[in-house]
């Protein structure tokens, strides 16, 4: 059996949940020979819950590796105090002789690697050589991780994948251009720099509207926009369901992604999925998903005139933004689908501890060209 250990299990809301919610399903649907289990690490409701859901976790993973049932741990990691949790169940199954699979989301681990004490570092440093395989999600990331952690025994790229439309929905020409931000409204999302970009002079007169999606401190953006004088223009919807979400991604024309960190965004593969063009940040992994001038446009994080000055571009060139479209549709193809991601996991999963007894429905799709790895 291989337990898979994420927090919020497949309901958590970012962007973690809907990649192990998207292999999940589709490994139920095509490799159900597969036994596996997802065990949530953080659980639903208030913070002050999470620790109680945690033991519980941590007292199921135990029950499992006494019993033998626990063959592999697929464990997704993020930063600061998903780390120490993950820490507790890698030093778990490292007792037990269970190999670990440590999947790592953080796009704030470099910047906790340069804060930590000495202690800590090396604290991690364990974790991290403690597994049988590290998967990250970009080559900056091995880049990163193979420079920080040389006590890796073996790192692969595999990058996110979502699954996609049969075919790019048809979108109407006219009207106002349809921005659409999907993610938490917290700092680090870049919400603040996005608003303030469409408020700029290269901006606000022309004709566009724009959506943003997601939970989080809705009040202080709506303030924002108020403030601006955007409020008739910018719509907030809240959180919403993934059937939601793809029901804005087909009739939207532009994704903007004005993060501040990344590990590679799932809202940037989605808005591939579904063929809209592209404007993001040059953070994490998003500058080797989205080519810029090509599939999208990137700038630089924080830089509400970079960000202003690209966003003019796309509403001024509606071949400017067909092209990027088509462009990201292609990759999306290509690279980030859901069914390459299942050969790539499988191989994953069948050389650290895959049962015998499980084989895939389907025959595994050819690798794709920009997944690597290190070996020892």
């Amino acid at each position: 059996m291989i337990y898979i250990v994420t927090p919020g299990g497949t309901r958590e809301k970012g962007g973690m949940g809907r990649i192990v919610d998207n292999f999940t399903s589709d490994l139920q649907a095509n490799a159900p020979d597969v036994a596996f289990t997802v065990i949530d690490t953080y659980g639903p409701g208030r913070f002050w819950r999470m620790p109680f859901h945690f033991a519980w976790a941590v007292l199921r993973l135990t029950a499992a590796c006494l019993s033998g049932r626990a063959e592999l741990l697929h464990v997704h990691m993020a930063d600061y105090g998903s780390v120490l949790r993950k820490g507790i169940i890698v030093a778990l199954a490292s007792l037990f002789r269970v190999p670990v699979v440590l999947h790592l989301h953080a796009g704030r681990f470099p910047e906790q690697m340069e804060r930590a004490g000495p202690l800590t570092r090396r604290a991690i440093a364990w974790v991290i050589g403690a597994c049988s395989e590290v998967v990250v999600l970009g080559d900056y990331w091995r880049q990163f991780t193979t420079a920080t952690f040389p006590n890796a025994r073996r790192i692969t790229v595999l990058p996110n994948a979502v699954p996609g439309p049969a075919s790019v929905p048809d979108r109407p020409a006219a009207g106002p251009v349809r921005l659409l931000f999907l993610g938490r409204l917290i700092p680090i999302k870049g919400v603040n720099v996005l608003l303030d970009a469409l408020a700029s002079p290269a901006c606000r007169d022309r004709d566009w509207t724009l959506t943003i999606a997601g939970d989080g401190d809705r009040a202080t953006y709506e303030e924002q926009a108020r403030r601006l004088g955007l409020t008739d223009r910018v719509t907030f919807t809240g959180w919403l369901t993934p059937e939601q979400c793809r029901g804005h991604l087909a009739t939207a024309d532009v994704l903007v992604q004005p993060s501040l960190f990344e590990g590679l965004p799932m809202a940037v593969l989605e808005a591939m999925a579904h063929g809209l063009a592209i404007v993001a940040t040059r953070v994490g992994s998003v500058h080797e998903a989205v080519t810029d001038g090509g599939s999208g446009l990137l700038v630089e994080p924080g830089d509400a005139a970079a960000l202003a000055a690209s966003l003019e571009q796309v509403l001024d060139d509606a071949e400017l933004r067909a092209a990027l479209a088509a462009e990201a549709r292609r990759r999306f193809e290509d690279q980030y689908d859901i069914a390459a991601y299942r050969g790539r996991l499988l191989e994953i999963y069948r050389r650290n501890g895959l049962p015998p007894r499980a084989h895939p429905a389907s025959p595994l799709p050819r690798r794709p060209a920009t997944i690597g790895e290190r070996e020892p």
